[in-house]
């Protein structure tokens, strides 16, 4: 007796946020290989007809999922008068999806999306810029500077987890090196040992710790300097 087809699903039921969870599944489960149009359509029980009369091109999905984990990044965000505090929280929001969903982030986290999600994530590191007192064209390029450091740490972040898996990144750098002359590579050489020890949570930490405190800086020495 041969298995019955699955049911096909009625054109037009399916939604642009169905979609979109499906392909979060496909990339948690199995990576960024199986985000196709294909893989999608039977995960929806539909074709890949219904997936591209929604998103007209991969990118296009990429971007929907970009936004998508914006939104995860901001849900139950709320802002202070503390601006080292706010751009904290928003930074290790976006290290910790980056976490859960790795292979999503690997393609899609520094995507420009112009989508709502995104408008939001602006919107409040620009505001925890300007309680710093930094206004006008200097709060753009600090945020794109901020926005660089954050969700590029982040995405390598996920790309490293979804290639090589959560144990082996948590226990550190394999940077090992053995060079038959170990004497034309002394620094190397002494530091071999914390090499394999740094984890990037710490690297990225220090990163953020870095930068907050650059921002303190020209924002003390230059007060009239970071307004436009």
């Amino acid at each position: 007796m041969t298995e019955p087809s699955r049911a096909r699903r009625k054109r037009g039921s399916i939604s642009q946020t169905e979609i979109v969870a499906a392909a979060m599944r496909l990339l948690d489960d199995e990576g960024e290989s199986a985000l196709t149009f294909s893989r999608l359509g039977a995960e929806l029980k539909s074709s890949p007809t219904a997936v591209y009369r929604h998103f007209a091109s991969r990118d296009d999905l990429v971007e929907a999922v970009a936004d998508h984990l914006d939104g995860i990044s901001l849900e139950g965000y709320e802002p202070t008068d503390d601006w080292r505090a706010d751009l904290t929280d928003l930074a290790w929001r976006a290290w910790r999806t980056a976490a859960a969903h790795p292979a999503a982030a690997a393609i899609a986290l520094t995507t420009v999306t112009n989508g709502m999600n995104e408008l939001r994530a602006v919107e409040w590191i620009l505001r925890a810029l300007a309680v710093a007192g930094v206004r006008g064209r200097p709060a753009v390029v600090q945020y794109q500077v901020y926005a660089t450091t954050v969700l590029g740490a982040a995405a390598a972040h996920g790309a490293r987890l979804a290639n090589a898996g959560a144990r082996e990144v948590a226990e550190g750098w394999i940077q090992i090196y053995a060079p038959a002359d170990p004497s034309q590579f002394p620094y190397a050489e002494a530091a071999k040992a914390d090499l394999a020890l740094v984890n990037y949570e710490e690297v990225f930490a220090k990163q953020l710790e870095m930068y907050l405190a650059a921002l303190d800086l020209v924002t003390r020495d230059s007060p009239e300097g970071v307004r436009a």
